[in-house]
């Protein structure tokens, strides 16, 4: 086991510097995707500032912890896309032309490689930026006083919020198998995803239940972000855990029963 695990790390390490060496090619590109990712975090922060000229709170969380939980969201949404996506609606494309051929024919796991194959570098300085940015206003929200413990399980949260996140765009990029040409797998994906970018207090009733259940979408950043404004949760801990832990199950089973309805290039 030990053996798999470093032999996987050494993979995605070596793909790691392969796309660095290719985006050092572009510089400038580089440069631009760190700007278009700058302008859709200010487009989203000025949304809530526009609606706290109106409200004082949104539910639990206020101004101060809207702030927080919104870079939450940016956080998660960079470790998303750093590790995994780049990757995950390009199966389309590879299923439509029969170039998934190519990776069931190495010796590793296909779901790996077609989940890890190129990492987001530039994510890199974007997270540099806002993980100190989140530190400085954790230490202000809560006058200097820091726990350990609420960074240890906001990060641990934070990854496991990732994973659900990663499932949903998965399953949903697997639709290609079905469809064989579903192009709408992003723009779908990213109208579910949406519910995850609101505070979990402004749904209620089922609905609000439902986000932590069978749509888990408030198990993305909105539980990261209370482990850090309210206090560590042990009992949301574990259901975000089982929850991710359950999807990422179903990812596996709905990759190998879509491998079997793929009509390859040799087809």
């Amino acid at each position: 086991m030990k053996l798999l695990v470093s032999r996987y790390f050494s993979l995605w390490f070596a793909f790691f510097k392969n796309t660095l060496s290719r985006d050092m090619e572009f510089k400038l590109n580089f440069i631009f995707e760190i700007f278009i990712d700058a302008v859709y975090y200010g487009s989203l922060f000025f949304f809530f500032q526009i609606i706290f000229q109106f409200t004082d709170s949104l539910g639990e969380f206020n101004k101060d912890a809207v702030i927080i939980f919104l870079l939450t969201v940016y956080l998660s949404d960079l470790l998303y896309v750093f590790f995994l996506g780049g990757n995950v609606f390009g199966l389309n494309e590879k299923v439509k032309t029969g170039d998934l051929d190519f990776i069931l024919l190495k010796p590793i796991n296909s779901q790996f490689f077609i989940s890890f194959r190129y990492v987001t570098t530039n994510a890199l300085i974007s997270l540099l930026i806002l993980s100190s940015l989140q530190f400085r206003l954790i230490y202000n929200y809560h006058d200097g006083i820091i726990h350990l413990e609420n960074y240890f399980m906001y990060v641990l949260s934070l990854f496991l919020g990732i994973f659900i996140f990663y499932s949903f765009e998965f399953i949903i990029s697997c639709f290609s198998f079905w469809f064989r040409n579903f192009s709408y797998a992003g723009w779908l994906a990213s109208e579910l995803i949406k519910y995850s970018k609101r505070p979990d207090s402004i749904y209620k009733n089922l609905f609000r239940k439902s986000l932590f259940t069978i749509f888990p979408m408030a198990l993305i950043s909105s539980v990261p972000a209370r482990m850090l404004i309210f206090g560590p949760n042990v009992k949301l801990l574990i259901l975000q855990f089982c929850i991710a832990l359950f999807f990422l199950y179903i990812t596996t089973l709905i990759w190998q029963r879509g491998l079997k309805l793929y009509e390859s290039a040799s087809s």
